[in-house]
Order: C-alpha cells, then structure tokens, then sequence
C-alpha cells in the first residue's frame, strides 16, 4: 500500500488546543427511549500529537457513565506471561518453516536487528505480531503504544467511571492461538514481506483513514491484511457476533455507554455496525 507519506498521516493526526481539530474517527451511536451507546474505533498505536482526542469523542466520553473495551487493560498486563506461555506451547516456529521460508524470516530478523532464530521458540502468530511491533519501531515512528484505548481506560479509571471488558485475556489469545497451523505460517509470512519502512507506510494509510472519516478506505485496508478466510473469521467475524448481546446489554441500561473497540471491528461487511443495522438498530455516524 502506497496511498500517502507517513508525515500527512501524523500531521493530519495531531491535535491542538489552538487549531481546529477536523479528524473524524469512526464514532457512532444508537439510541433508545432513555440511554445511548456511542461506538469508536480505535487505533492501538498513535503517532505522538495525536492527543487530545477530537471535540465529538471527548463529548461522547464526557456523557458515558460506563466504559466498554476488548480487554480489562490492567488485566492484560497482569495476564503478559499467560500469553507468552500460549504462545509456545504447540508447533513453534523452528519446527514449522520450510527453509525457504525460514531463510525470509531471518533476512527480516535482521532488519529490525534480531538474530537469525530468535523466534524460534514461539508460534508463527506471535511471530508475526512482535515482528510487526519491532518493525513500526524500527521504522523511527514515534507512537504511543495502547492507543486510543489505553489512552481512555486509563482516564476511565482516574475518572471513577465503570469499566467493563467484552472479552478475557485467555479468549483473545485463544483467536490468534487456535488458528490452523497452515493460517498462522502465511500471517507470518505476509507480515516479514514487509520492511520497516513499507509497514510503517501502511501504518500512515491506516492512521490516515482513521482521522479523515474514510471509512471505506479504512475497511479495504483491514480487510487487505486479512487475506484467509479463517483468519477474518477468527479474529475479526466471531468476536464480532459475540460483541453484539453485550452492546445490547449496554443499550437496556439508563445511562450512556462508550465502547472502544479496535477500528477493524467497526467498518465493512460483518462488522459490529453492519450486524448491528442488520439486527434493525438505527446506527448513525457522527
């Protein structure tokens, strides 16, 4: 992907005091009689100056009396080393690549500066996600790591306001765990594809989409990365469905509701909008 230079995604992402502040993450919202629930879409990653957040979701935080995420961040922290010990206790890397494969690995080991084998010992997925994270780092992006979300959990938490998880960590370590070995190989392959340099581009349509309010664009690129059937539904169709009662349950409460989820999961065919306007919910996007 080379839709724009990484600078006009940071610039376009940074916020002031002093400046009108245009971007239009994904927000919206659905009412009933005596309650609401706005939806955002997050980014777990932000480029430093992203923050403060634009007027729209600072207002949609300000009236929230609950706070819905994936994951109880605090738990996540608490819960790293489960992770990690899923993470390598099936077929790993080191038995699970062809040479031809593993020769690729290496070659974009180094780039980030990591020894030839270093991964060995963890699954492909896991693989395939720390060489995504070091790769971003590598590039000289700055970024805030958590994101929108770790930005509000943590202000929900200073704030006293109720927060509620969708989902453990054992669940969303599950979704990428239990994929098909030959599923996790190609995720892992895809992503050391891609230099440094080439992800942190991607990195800024990404953030571009996000903070311009195109929508379209940003499902085509969540969808690109997506690219197996049973990884879309894993990690992305499955955790949707699931998302759906529990919003629901938001809904029959009498106060505002804030849920902060990760963009992806907010955009296109079978996300929590579209299966939310298919249940006949009136979304609307702010």
């Amino acid at each position: 992907m080379r839709l724009l230079l990484l600078l006009f995604a940071a610039a376009a992402f940074a916020g002031s005091a002093h400046a009108q502040d245009d971007r239009r993450p994904p927000l919206f919202v659905i009412q009933d009689d005596d309650s609401q629930v706005y939806l955002l879409g997050s980014v777990h990653v932000l480029p430093e100056g992203a923050l403060p957040l634009p007027a729209q979701v600072e207002d949609a935080y300000g009236r929230a009396a609950v706070l819905a995420f994936e994951l109880d961040l605090d738990a996540a922290q608490a819960g790293a080393q489960g992770m990690m010990l899923a993470a390598a206790d099936e077929e790993t890397i080191g038995d699970a690549l062809s040479p031809i494969q593993r020769d690729s690995l290496n070659a974009a080991l180094s780039t980030v500066g990591l020894p030839a084998g270093a991964l060995d010992g963890f699954e492909p997925w896991f693989g395939g996600m720390t060489y995504g994270l070091m790769a971003l780092q590598k590039s000289g992006l700055s970024v805030q790591a958590g994101g929108v979300d770790a930005h509000l959990f943590g202000r929900a938490k200073a704030d006293g306001k109720e927060r509620v998880a969708f989902e453990t960590v054992e669940l969303q370590t599950a979704a990428f765990d239990d994929l098909p070995l030959d599923a996790q190989v190609s995720y892992l392959m895809e992503s050391v594809a891609s230099s440094p340099d080439e992800l942190a581009d991607d990195f800024g349509d990404l953030l571009e989409a996000w903070g311009t309010g195109d929508d379209d664009a940003l499902a085509a690129l969540m969808n690109e990365g997506l690219t197996q059937p049973e990884v879309f539904e894993a990690l992305l169709a499955t955790r949707n469905r699931a998302w759906i009662p529990q919003i629901e349950a938001l809904l029959a409460r009498p106060d505002t509701a804030l849920v902060v989820v990760g963009a992806g999961h907010l955009v296109g065919d079978q996300s929590v909008v579209d299966l939310l306007r298919q249940a006949g919910y009136a979304v609307e996007r702010l």
